[in-house]
């Protein structure tokens, strides 16, 4: 692991995501703010972080959102030791704004409790609500969209019934408490406009109480992040938020516009997610010309076909490639799909691992070919894995697609890697024509 280094040029923020696809997504709302960033998926080296030294802004690409509490506190300390490193105003910990954790598996409370210990910041925040991808905090409680109806999160057709993190409560400061946290407070909405909001707020940071910001809409986007950047002054303010953390302190701040995707001829799409959502995305674009290739899950969990049969997938995708044909390798269509029922029958605990590595290994293969200039993951624990096989050093933005999901370029020390356009969802994001649109462009 890399030594802590300061750079000699403070930064503004710097942030880790529990997962690569919501890294991404404050890659993009940092950047469309103007705000120059680079997300590192890894901590690097000095000599590395040198050659973004102009950069205010850093990130951390990370997948606690998928370890337990054991894992964290053997892994993260050293994560917050390097972004504190860098003496920042704002440190924020990335989390999904539908915030689904339990006491095992992404534990939010473990991680804020880490932060908190290390990082010491004058006070710590969570603002959850993120209108732009209809995820919304009123009187402390979530909601989320789905197709057009919101539901608090605890009745959203997805999340309720989400196979890793189900959400079973919508009320934030109920749910920290499941997690481990008893001193989280809510900034409610009837207290924005309050002659003494900013000495409720003061009071609170006192008191040493987590602040919980109701975010629903631009105005009350506008007014927490107007509190936070009050309230921010000296020290380092810790945040445990979804990007609606930068929408909100930047609210004030031009979007930039007016940039385009190109098409392509053809693109490698890969996916490791059963959301519904993902799952009509790859309807679509098999309905639009992409060449589906179901993964056999149980070939899978046989170590001993796993290399064969990466063989024949990765085969099969140059073949399509040859004849710009855009390959869609994919495990599941759903939540309902059957091989998640082997995947829960074989009690392999790593098939997330398996999965993601071996969807990595196929994005290689072609790369080291030259078959591939962009490329398309969905599913955050999928992206995190195939990123990493891909030996991709760090991300920069290079256009808005969907809200949340920026297309990035990659910076690899393989230069068959360098310079890769790529696109991570997660399975909650993007609308069904997500897959061909990224193919077709926007021009």
């Amino acid at each position: 692991m890399a030594e802590t280094t300061v750079l000699t040029r403070k930064k503004e923020l710097v942030y880790y995501g529990d997962d690569f696809t919501g890294s991404t997504d404050v890659l993009e709302s940092l950047s469309l703010k103007g705000k120059r960033t680079v997300l590192w998926l890894r901590i690097p080296e000095p000599s590395e972080l040198a050659q973004f030294e102009e950069y205010s802004c850093i990130g951390l690409a990370g997948v606690s959102r998928s370890k337990d509490p054991k894992w964290m506190n053997t892994e993260l300390p050293a994560v917050f030791r390097f972004l504190n490193s860098m003496n920042p105003k704002y440190v924020h910990y990335k989390v999904c704004s539908t915030f689904d954790s339990n006491v095992s598996k992404g534990n939010i409370s473990a991680a804020m409790h880490i932060g908190v210990d290390i990082i010491k910041p004058a006070w710590t925040s969570i603002l959850v609500g993120t209108p732009k991808i209809k995820r919304y905090v009123c009187f402390g409680q979530l909601f989320a969209d789905y197709k057009g109806e919101v539901f608090s999160i605890d009745r959203h057709p997805v999340m309720s019934c989400h196979p890793a993190t189900p959400m079973n409560e919508s009320n934030l400061i109920q749910h920290m408490k499941a997690l481990g946290s008893d001193n989280c407070v809510s900034l409610n909405l009837s207290m924005y406009h309050l002659e003494n909001t900013s000495s409720i707020l003061s009071d609170y940071i006192r008191n040493e109480k987590v602040v919980i910001f109701d975010t629903y809409d631009a105005q009350s986007l506008a007014c927490a992040g107007a509190l936070i950047r009050e309230h921010s002054q000296s020290g380092t303010h810790f945040t445990v938020s979804s990007s609606g953390f930068e929408d909100a302190i930047y609210s004030k701040d031009t979007d930039i516009k007016n940039i385009a995707i190109k098409s392509k001829k053809r693109i490698l799409a890969l996916s490791g997610s059963c959301s519904l959502i993902t799952s009509a995305q790859i309807d679509y674009a098999i309905e639009h010309g992409f060449s589906p290739i179901k993964l056999k899950v149980s070939r899978l969990l046989n170590p001993s076909e796993r290399s064969s049969y990466l063989d024949e997938v990765t085969g099969y995708c140059m073949s399509l490639l040859a004849d710009d044909i855009s390959p869609l390798v994919y495990s599941a269509k759903g939540p309902t799909d059957e091989s998640l029922s082997l995947i829960k029958e074989s009690d392999c605990d790593s098939f997330d691992q398996i999965l993601g590595q071996f969807l990595g290994d196929i994005a290689v293969q072609l790369a080291n070919n030259k078959m591939i200039d962009r490329l398309a993951v969905a599913g955050g624990d999928t992206s995190g894995y195939c990123l990493q096989c891909l030996d991709v050093d760090a991300l920069t933005f290079v256009a808005p697609f969907c809200p949340g999901v920026p297309l990035c370029r990659t910076y690899s020390r393989k230069n068959n890697v360098d310079g890769l356009e790529v696109a991570l969802k997660g399975g909650q994001l993007g609308g069904d024509d997500f897959f061909v649109k990224l193919l077709n462009g926007e021009e």
